[in-house]
């Protein structure tokens, strides 16, 4: 069975139960009010003709006369003052009876009235005891059958008002459940065509209830992974293409090697090339290792670290590097400012710009890393960046001015590898930069 089929019927069922009670007390309550009415009218009545029954004698007139005379000047005066339908009763049994009906026992009347069910019709009984003398009543019998018909066919009415309503209700909600099973059917088609290969699948959004916001959900989801999906094909492209200038080098040299006779000179060149191509190559899968796993691990180890302590081993790691290239680094050392992060993905990330820095910046150039509040600030005053080359410096294995890059045995990972380990501390990377007069990147922790 279907989960619509399901939730049509149970709320059919549960709306058809509740509607049942209801109708139920309310047939209920009116039954009990009509009768009530009628008791009512049946009191009244006998207050009237009971005040005129008192009127054919006194306690003392009652008192003087004999039983037999007694009961027979009761049964006279009784004639006079009440009208068809009533019966007076001594001691339990009836001794004048001006009802339609044969009195047999009394015993079932427990309380003052009740009604009874006679040959089809329904008789409302009501009895009252007379002041004096003692031990005679008086039985009111009326025939209540239309108002009984008529609250039965109220009943019948209540019946298929509430039956009507609750097969109503339960046709509105099948109509809106389809509404929103709709949706989600139609993620359940875009999760299968996702899995199919067919990315970047949507479902249509409609209103803004919980089934929307999931739709949204999805289709982000959606986007993403199509982004993500289209970010690996770019990167492995990419790798692919940088891959093949140092495997050709690494070729056209082993090739040379086998089968041309050189000098040990060029021997020693040839092998030195060849282990420049592979430093490449492994720098370069390093990298990329490094940023996949970073993307797939979104879990960094958090721990509070001194920012002047992390910059002084930033300094430390990076001594050899600007004195081979005659430049300058120069370091600020902030106030001891604490921050939450990972140790080694954060040197990684200023250790690969202060390189930057430094393979920027001419003969005789300087590097400054500064700290102000919780911003780092690297810059130098080397080439620049081109202002087109801005927005894609952080893309993975994009570099602006690739002849050099190269020659510097660069792979275009740094940047991307840095954006990546600034995302996964809340952080904000923003670069500047101006053709020949420098780059400044400053890292924002939150």
């Amino acid at each position: 069975m279907k989960l619509k089929t399901k939730l049509v019927l149970l709320v059919f069922f549960i709306l058809a139960v509740s509607m049942g009670a209801c109708a139920a007390f309310s047939i209920a309550r009116l039954k009990e009010y009509s009768l009530s009415v009628q008791v009512e009218s049946e009191r009244e009545k006998l207050r009237i003709a009971g005040r005129a029954f008192r009127q054919v004698g006194t306690r003392e007139d009652f008192g003087n006369m004999g039983e037999i005379a007694r009961d027979a000047y009761l049964k006279y005066q009784f004639g006079r003052c009440y009208q068809s339908g009533y019966a007076l009763i001594k001691d339990g049994v009836c001794i004048a009876n001006q009802t339609d009906y044969e009195i047999v026992n009394l015993s079932g009347l427990k309380g003052e009235y009740m009604v009874q069910e006679l040959g089809g019709k329904h008789i409302l009984l009501l009895r009252r005891a007379l002041e004096y003398p003692e031990g005679f009543e008086v039985l009111a019998a009326r025939d209540i059958s239309d108002s009984w018909e008529l609250l039965e066919r109220q009943a019948g009415l209540y019946l298929t008002v509430f039956g009507g309503v609750s097969l109503a209700a339960a046709v509105i909600f099948a109509l809106c459940l389809g509404r929103a099973l709709k949706s989600l059917e139609e993620l359940r088609q875009a999760a299968a065509a996702i899995s199919c290969g067919e990315l970047g699948s949507k479902v249509k959004v409609r209103g803004r209830d919980e089934i929307a916001q999931v739709g949204e959900a999805f289709n982000r989801m959606s986007e993403q992974v199509e982004e993500q999906v289209e970010n690996l094909e770019l990167l492995l492209g990419a790798l692919a293409h940088e891959m093949k200038t140092p495997v050709t080098s690494i070729m056209g040299y082993s090739e040379s090697l086998l089968n041309v006779r050189l000098s040990e000179r060029q021997k020693k060149q040839a092998l030195q090339n060849i282990h420049s191509a592979g430093v490449r190559m492994e720098q370069m899968s390093a990298k990329l290792l490094a940023l996949v796993g970073m993307y797939e691990n979104e879990a960094i180890r958090r721990e509070e670290l001194s920012l002047r302590d992390l910059l002084e081993q930033v300094r430390e790691e990076t001594r050899a590097l600007p004195a081979s290239r005659d430049v300058t680094l120069r370091v600020e050392l902030p106030e001891d400012m604490r921050i939450l992060g990972d140790r080694e993905l954060l040197c990684s990330l200023f250790v690969n710009l202060v390189h930057n820095g430094c393979k920027a910046s001419d003969p005789g150039g300087e590097v400054l890393v500064s700290a102000r509040g919780r911003t780092v600030t690297v810059e130098d005053k080397g080439c620049g960046i081109p202002e087109k080359d801005l927005p894609h410096v952080t893309e993975a294995f994009y570099m602006a001015d690739k002849s050099r890059s190269r020659g510097e045995g660069g792979s275009g990972l740094g940047l991307a590898l840095g954006q990546r380990i600034v995302q996964l501390h809340g952080g904000t990377m923003e670069i500047e930069s101006k053709v020949g007069e420098g780059t400044r990147v400053a890292v924002t922790f939150p």
